[in-house]
């Protein structure tokens, strides 16, 4: 009993790590959620203009460049830093970035900074938790352990725009000081009680230290899981890179994940939520986006829930198989003659909205970032980097050119290539993608190695 009690107050441990570094998943959703109701008002206050439509693009995308830097230099930081100082300079930059916002309130550039700063530590971020919490994490809950990253993105989301509906616009100041904190928080706690993962540890030849804080980590029940360390240690030559033929698959796979997870319409159906809500006789968008953040929350825990028991590529399948089924019905309910024909076209919309966005949050949402960092093999940060960097580079093409093609060809049209892409996404992970519930990374390792 001494022995479960032992690896019960390590696991426990584990589950207190993830936490903290998910401190950098709150902060990546709040920071995006935050800035969509005072938009205009910090446009106004910094350039003095109302209506500055060019200011109020840029306060958005300066962040999307900044996260899109930020990935694509995560790998190389988190692998010559290691994860745990990683994340300290991670929280570094998500406390300054928010912190500089509210002190250059009147000041475009310096505001521009603060987005910019902000971004770059989402950037990293995104990577990198995901990554830490899969390498800190006991295997038999790495999956649900795993989901945490992206419920604590998802609640940040919920926080940023409950904070919409509490301050009014030109109190965004308080938003953007609310946002600094789980930065400084994160740096705080990275820098006192944070270990260095086990497997960074062993890939440096740092073997005994990697045992130790197994030891901390996961208990007596390490065993298991220190043949995992064992297999991080350096090869000879060392230095192996995503790019080399053997980890061919393995990089597709990661690319691909975040293309079909980007273009199965995420952005677009969060950004039109408000208008189809308003034509359902909700008028606040405010409280319209909040209602979908948290059928986005709810769906994330059941993943938590069902992802180490059901396993990954399941959850995926039904999520695009869901998502394919909805975007369906919008774009057949949304196409012009039927949407004012059907006297229950706005509730027939509300309804699969919203069955959408649980069936996006029970795979296609949580699952990636976390999957990516499972395969990734001795190559797992330059992995999440890669992945994520796909995953901005994404967003901001979807961002810059979504609505010129709503206008060009219809939001139907929109919707039904959508959920074609969702049906290309169900193929690619029912053929490709081989299921790593309960695998060591060892093991994982030999299903996507080509050697």
């Amino acid at each position: 009993s001494s022995l479960s009690s032992s690896s019960s107050s390590s696991s426990s441990v584990a589950v207190a790590c993830a936490f903290v570094s998910a401190l950098g998943a709150f902060a990546f959703g709040y920071n995006l959620a935050v800035v969509n109701g005072p938009l205009e008002a910090i446009a106004r206050s910094a350039t003095g203009v109302a209506n500055n439509l060019t200011a109020q693009g840029s306060i958005v995308s300066t962040l999307l460049v900044g996260a899109t830097v930020g990935s694509l230099v995560a790998g190389k930081i988190v692998d010559a830093c290691g994860r745990r100082m990683s994340q300290l300079y991670c929280g570094v930059l998500l406390a300054v970035g928010p912190g500089l916002c509210v002190f250059s309130a009147t000041s475009l550039p310096g505001i521009l900074a603060g987005r910019f700063l902000t971004g770059v530590g989402i950037g990293i971020a995104s990577s990198l938790v995901p990554l830490y919490i899969s390498e800190v994490s006991p295997k038999n809950l790495r999956g649900s352990l795993g989901s945490v990253n992206q419920l604590t993105i998802c609640l940040g989301i919920v926080l940023g725009l409950l904070a919409n509906l509490v301050y009014a616009p030109h109190q965004w100041r308080a938003m953007f000081g609310i946002a600094a904190v789980p930065g400084a928080l994160l740096a705080l706690l990275a820098a006192t009680f944070l270990p260095e993962t086990p497997a960074f540890l062993a890939s440096r030849g740092k073997v005994d230290e990697a045992e130790k804080q197994a030891l901390r980590l996961w208990g007596e029940s390490r065993d298991v899981e220190v043949n995992d360390v064992e297999s991080s240690k350096p090869a000879e030559g060392g230095g192996e890179s995503i790019f080399s033929k053997a980890y061919r698959k393995v990089l597709v796979v990661s690319v691909l994940m975040f293309v079909f997870q980007q273009m199965s319409g995420i952005n677009s159906i969060v950004f039109f939520s408000s208008s189809m809500f308003h034509d359902i006789g909700v008028q606040n968008p405010a409280v319209a986006s909040l209602i979908v953040g948290l059928v986005n929350l709810v769906g994330t825990m059941f993943t938590g829930y069902l992802v180490d028991r059901a396993g990954r590529k399941q959850l995926m399948q039904v999520s695009y198989g869901g998502m394919a089924l909805t975007l369906g019905v919008l774009s057949v309910v949304s196409s012009s003659g039927l949407s004012h024909s059907l006297p229950f076209a706005p509730l027939v919309i509300l309804a699969s909205i919203l069955a959408y966005m649980f069936s996006f949050a029970l795979g296609a949402g949580a699952i990636p970032g976390m999957y990516v960092s499972e395969i990734g093999g001795d190559c797992r940060a330059q992995a999440s980097s890669v992945a994520f960097t796909t995953h901005w580079i994404m967003n901001i093409l979807i961002g810059q050119y979504f609505l010129q093609l709503t206008s060009q060809f219809g939001v139907s049209a929109l919707y039904a290539v959508f959920a074609l892409s969702c049906l290309c996404a169900l193929v690619f992970v029912n053929r490709v993608c081989s299921e790593t519930k309960g695998k060591s990374f060892d093991e994982i390792k030999k299903d996507f190695l080509l050697v």
